[in-house]
């Protein structure tokens, strides 16, 4: 089980006096929100209802008694992240509407739950001569393209913060590397998605979520990425995260050429692999002793059961040639064949970069897999089978 380092430790007794203001959650939110604005264009009504969501998360965790003082100065951090891109956003269309007119052609947008050959995918379309993915410490350091210095400088202190994220939990960290100069989820620029609640309990804020329609997250996203490479525009951006799987009409709003390759796998691993990230960033947000595993594992099974069943009705909306299906299984057989056919279908010539990609991104050479279990979680094949009833891998693309 992933415990508590002594870092973690240390910061969270150093930490304890700010648990206080959590008491009161709404001014907290209020002083983020207002930290975040200044010297910047105010955000307008449509922005604060998109953003206002973040409240009633950082209202749930606040509530949460086992919430470690480390967790509650992350969540803060996190909250203020997605306000100050909001923000950064708005002030620079203001000052240069320009960039409102930046081309965003045909992005692709890769979708699957984890552990079912997104990363690999991502990563092969994201790389392919001009293409981009938005990068880690872009997307943390969100603004108009910087000069070269700028730029490194950035990105040494990003490689910075994110070593000291490893630190806090390897686990964390071995699960899902954070590489400031690599590819990242789009949620980095976005407000909200459900794979917040891998911080700790927020039952409210999922219920939210069940209901929320998020177009207007998405047309953020939009301006984002113009911001982002405003006069660097790349010729297709190449999008990633496993809840954007349900919501590809939201997106579709607001990208209406986008594509879709949805991965697939056998819906186990996905969901331990989900309860095992779960776990890793408790450590980093909840007491020690107190991580539910029993509740992780029901979570994770409803929110990617319930998103795969919702995906599946959404789909009939889309048009026929919307998403590009990927079998996990196909893709470790034969990865070139699988996403040569992929990239056919995108109407990208497979180059001898690509190939190189290709070898770089399966080359195992010291690579430790990381090892979970359903039964960690309580829960078995049979109530993952259930609660997948509805879905359906598709047949086998090399047989």
């Amino acid at each position: 089980m992933p415990q508590a380092t002594p870092l973690l430790r240390l910061l969270n007794v150093l930490l304890a006096p700010g648990l206080r203001t959590r008491k009161d959650p709404d001014a907290v939110f209020d002083r983020l929100l207002r930290e975040e604005q200044d010297g910047r264009v105010p955000l307008g009504p449509d922005d604060l209802a998109a953003v206002d969501g973040l409240r009633l998360l950082l209202s749930d965790l606040a509530a949460h008694p086992d919430l470690s003082a480390m967790g509650w100065t992350s969540t803060q951090d996190q909250i203020r992240e997605r306000l100050r891109n909001r923000a950064v956003v708005r002030d620079l269309q203001a000052k240069h509407p320009e960039v409102r007119d930046e081309p965003v052609t045909a992005p692709v947008f890769v979708v699957g739950l984890p552990r079912t050959g997104t990363t690999l995918t991502y990563n092969l379309i994201a790389r392919h001569p001009g293409n981009r993915g938005p990068k880690l410490w872009e997307m943390t350091n969100l603004g108009l393209p910087r000069p070269e210095a700028e730029r490194e400088r950035l990105i040494a202190q990003a490689r910075k913060k994110f070593a000291t994220v490893a630190k806090l939990s390897p686990a964390w960290a071995h699960l899902h590397p954070l590489i400031a100069e690599s590819e990242e989820e789009d949620f980095m620029l976005r407000a909200h998605t459900e794979m917040f609640a891998t911080w700790g309990p927020m039952p409210r804020y999922l219920e939210y979520l069940a209901d929320a329609d998020l177009t207007a997250d998405f047309r953020f996203l939009r301006d984002a990425l113009q911001v982002m490479a405003a006069g660097e525009a790349p010729e297709r951006w190449v999008l990633k995260h496993p809840m954007d799987l349900w919501r590809m009409p939201e997106i579709l709003r607001a990208f209406p050429d986008a594509r879709f390759v949805w991965t697939h796998r056998a819906p186990g691993a996905a969901v331990a692999s989900g309860a095992s990230m779960a776990e890793a960033t408790h450590v980093m947000y909840i007491k020690p002793g107190r991580i539910d595993l029993e509740r992780i594992g029901r979570e994770w099974l409803a929110i990617s059961a319930g998103g795969v069943e919702r995906a599946i009705g959404l789909r009939e909306q889309l048009p026929a040639d919307a998403v590009i299906d990927v079998v996990y299984d196909d893709l470790v057989a034969e990865p070139e064949t699988v996403l040569r056919g992929v990239f056919d279908r995108l109407d990208l010539p497979w180059t001898a970069t690509d190939g190189a990609n290709l070898a770089a991104a399966t080359d195992r050479t010291g690579h430790r897999p990381h090892a979970y279990t359903l039964e960690r979680y309580g829960l078995d094949e049979s109530q993952v089978a259930e609660a997948f009833a509805a879905y359906k891998i598709p047949a086998s693309t090399l047989t």
